[in-house]
């Protein structure tokens, strides 16, 4: 499902309710993406650590709620705490259907995967992006 284009195939994009995902570290844009890093973190803190895994979708909904649509967002990291068993994109891919908007990417592109961390770090994680319904710009 998922599709690997470059930036400039994106303005041709016609699946444009899917997840945009910027991969590029040179993304122009990323100056005026919304960080939301400390926002998800603030709001995790005020819950119980047992109870965190099952409310990241609705805390990430939350912030992303009080954001215009179409924001590019970027800075999710927290979201990758080992200590979540989520599946991180699609977290991403369902808050998109609700609240379109494109996130510039906190790891790396490498052979049609995100990749998040190192292999020997516990928040290791890879995603294959034919698993999802997202569009990877790279």
């Amino acid at each position: 499902m998922g599709t690997v284009i470059k930036l400039r195939q994106l303005a041709t994009q016609q699946n444009m309710y899917r997840l945009i995902v910027y991969t590029n570290d040179k993304y122009e844009q990323e100056a005026s993406a919304v960080s939301i890093n400390k926002r998800l973190a603030e709001e995790l803190r005020k819950l119980k650590p047992t109870r965190r895994t099952m409310q990241l979708e609705k805390c990430f909904n939350k912030i992303l709620d009080s954001l215009p649509e179409k924001v590019v967002i970027k800075d999710i990291d927290v979201m990758f705490n080992p200590a979540y068993r989520v599946d991180v994109i699609r977290i991403l891919v369902e808050a998109n259907k609700r609240h379109p908007f494109s996130l510039v990417w906190s790891g790396r592109y490498d052979d049609n995967r995100l990749l998040y961390s190192e292999e020997d770090l516990a928040d290791y994680k890879a995603y294959e992006i034919s698993d999802y319904d997202i569009v990877c710009v790279a």
